[in-house]
């Protein structure tokens, strides 16, 4: 049983990481196109993502 949560859990932390890293390479991508954001609002816009994704 133990082998199964543990699988579980490890998935959801690998998923939150992958969304993660995708956001910031969106925001690399945006800064090297102009579109850039102080950090705060770059913070924000991802917290926003991750609520929604998860």
């Amino acid at each position: 049983m133990e082998a199964v949560i543990q699988t579980t859990s490890d998935t959801k932390e690998k998923d939150a990481m992958e969304a993660l890293f995708t956001y910031l390479d969106k925001g690399i991508d945006d800064m090297e196109s102009g579109r850039v954001h102080t950090a705060d609002e770059a913070f924000r816009i991802i917290r926003e993502r991750m609520k929604h994704e998860l």
